[in-house]
């Protein structure tokens, strides 16, 4: 995760084996799921055996119950697969149904939200919907189709994704002029489910790091000023304990989120959209200070071309369809509420990094929805349109999916992604 650079060899077999794998799941998908089960299974056996069987050679004896009980757990799940395939297969396939049928459900508060509120769209919704249901009758109800099924969907999902390692390889290898000039650069993310636990993955590593007062989270591949940031969330637990991002440009926070604390509902989960600007600093001071969170940035460098356009990106997204919106702490300033103590993050954004506010009063973001129209809304609209672009496979972009695109990105060669930082109150005490 925190290697400087991937080797290109490296992509082109991650890539080929990949959509190998993809290809034989496709058309035999019975015998190579169970082939890769028992590959699974004896893999997970010698990781417990190879784990407890370390005791015996390493100096330091402390926490020596930890390694034995992992390796004690390793073992037993692997004979367990050894020993129960098909029943492992079958499970498998009721359980990638039941995910279908989480992504149904968040499809069908989404077109509620869109009904209610006479968004367009609804019709692409409910195509999605019958979509979803297609596939998961037969993984929950049919014992025969459910392996058939999942394999299909696994193989078309890893012959997508060996295709993107492969395009990297190519990026690695080609100028990086040719590559500025390769428009549309499309990256397939990993499954929702795994990307929305990155950001409490990264607490772990970064209080690592910091343990051992090292910077190595910290690099800049070349000397030139980043144009365009992307920050992510980090933090132990609240609404951004799965994530939250914005982008800055001109020392100003962009940011898309439910900032209207009133609006919400379904346990926070949606309410008003609302675009926030403030200064970058003051911000992230803010939220590394007082929130207590890790701020990880990625800086990009743009062609002048790329900076205009994102320029009248931020200002169309601005000024088209919202209206002013102004904190608890602001309409108390303005004398439209009683004196109080406004201490909701909206009030404080404004007091302490100058925020300003737009609420969406029309068209898809008008709503927030942390399952679908989320905080990653506005980096996703601003990078695609100077050609970066996560394609959206299960209909959920993730904070946790652009970290793992941009980290990527960062790590090859002959890309725009030019630095990785990340914000820590000791970092700050510091500066």
């Amino acid at each position: 995760m925190l290697a400087k650079s991937i080797n290109a060899t490296t992509l082109l077999l991650n890539g080929i084996t990949f959509i190998i794998l993809g290809v034989c799941l496709f058309f035999i998908n019975h015998l190579t799921l169970k082939i890769l089960l028992l590959i699974f299974g004896g893999l997970t056996v010698s990781f417990g055996v190879f784990s407890i069987f370390k005791l015996l050679w390493e100096k330091n004896k402390k926490n020596v119950w930890l390694p034995i009980i992992t390796g004690i757990q390793d073992i037993l799940i692997g004979i367990a697969v050894l020993s129960f395939p098909n029943f492992i297969l079958h499970s498998l396939g009721i359980c990638f149904g039941l995910y279908l049928l989480l992504h149904t459900i968040i499809n069908s508060i989404q077109y509620l939200i869109y009904r209610k509120y006479k968004i367009k769209g609804r019709l692409r919704v409910i195509l999605n919907i019958l979509f979803l249901i297609l596939f998961l009758i037969p993984l929950l109800f049919n014992k025969e189709q459910n392996i058939q099924v999942t394999s299909i969907i696994l193989g078309i999902y890893l012959i997508g994704y060996g295709l993107t390692k492969i395009t990297d390889f190519f990026t690695v290898l080609i100028p990086k002029r040719t590559t500025d000039r390769i428009k549309q650069q499309i990256q397939i993310p990993l499954p929702a489910i795994l990307n929305a636990f990155i950001p409490r993955k990264l607490i772990t590593l970064v209080n690592e790091i910091l343990e051992v007062e090292s910077d190595s989270f910290s690099y800049k591949k070349q000397s030139d000023v980043p144009d365009l940031y992307v920050l992510i969330h980090l933090a132990k637990s609240g609404t951004a304990a799965m994530g939250h991002m914005e982008i800055a440009f001109d020392e100003k926070i962009y940011s898309y989120g439910n900032y209207d604390m009133h609006s919400r509902s379904l346990f926070d989960t949606i309410g008003d959209g609302v675009i926030l600007v403030a200064d970058k600093e003051k911000y992230i001071e803010y939220m590394v200070d007082k929130k207590e969170r890790y701020l990880v940035e990625f800086g990009l460098c743009l062609t002048e071309k790329e900076k205009t356009v994102v320029k009248e990106q931020l200002q169309k997204l601005l000024t088209t369809n919202t209206e002013p919106y102004y904190s608890d702490l602001e309409q108390f300033e303005k004398g439209l509420l009683p004196n109080g103590h406004y201490q909701d993050m909206s009030s404080e954004i404004y007091k302490y990094a100058n925020g300003k506010f737009y609420k969406i009063i029309k068209g898809k973001y008008r709503k927030f929805f942390v399952l679908k129209t989320n905080c990653a809304m506005l980096a996703q609209y601003v990078l695609s349109s100077i050609g970066k672009q996560i394609l959206c496979v299960n209909g959920i972009i993730t904070p946790g999916a652009y970290y793992d695109y941009l980290n990527a990105r960062f790590k090859l060669k002959n890309t725009n992604v030019i630095s990785r930082k990340v914000y820590t109150k000791k970092e700050l005490k510091e500066k």
